[in-house]
C-alpha cells in the first residue's frame, strides 16, 4: 500500500508547477526558472530513491527501473532540468544579472 505522503508530494509538485508558470508569465523569470530547476530535480531524486533503496514505508518499486511511465517521466524531467539550467545561465552574466526587461 502506498503511504499518503507519496500522493501529497504529487499534489505539491503540481501546485509548484502552477506557481512556476505564473511566475514565468508574470515576468519573474529568474525566480521562475530557479523553481523549475527544483521542480525537475525533486522527482528525479525521488525516482532514484524509490527504485533504489525505497522510500520510507514504500518499497513496492524497488528495482523497477524500466517501468514505461517512469522512464517517460525521467525524460521529461531531465528536459526541464536542462532547459531551466540553460535559461538561468543565460540570465546571469559575470558581474551583471539580467532582468526580464533587459
Amino acid at each position: 500500500m502506498t503511504p499518503p505522503y507519496v500522493g501529497i508530494l504529487f499534489y505539491v509538485l503540481e501546485a509548484a508547477g502552477i506557481v512556476t508558470a505564473i511566475l514565468l508569465l508574470a515576468g519573474f523569470v529568474g525566480l521562475g526558472w530557479f523553481l523549475a530547476l527544483g521542480i525537475s530535480a525533486g522527482p528525479l531524486v525521488c525516482y532514484l530513491f524509490s527504485r533504489g533503496t525505497g522510500l520510507p514505508g514504500y518499497g513496492d518499486d524497488i528495482g523497477n527501473w524500466l517501468e514505461p511511465l517512469g522512464i517517460l517521466s525521467l525524460v521529461v524531467e531531465a528536459g526541464l532540468f536542462v532547459l531551466a539550467a540553460a535559461m538561468l545561465k543565460s540570465l546571469v552574466r559575470p558581474g551583471k544579472v539580467r532582468t526580464a526587461g533587459g
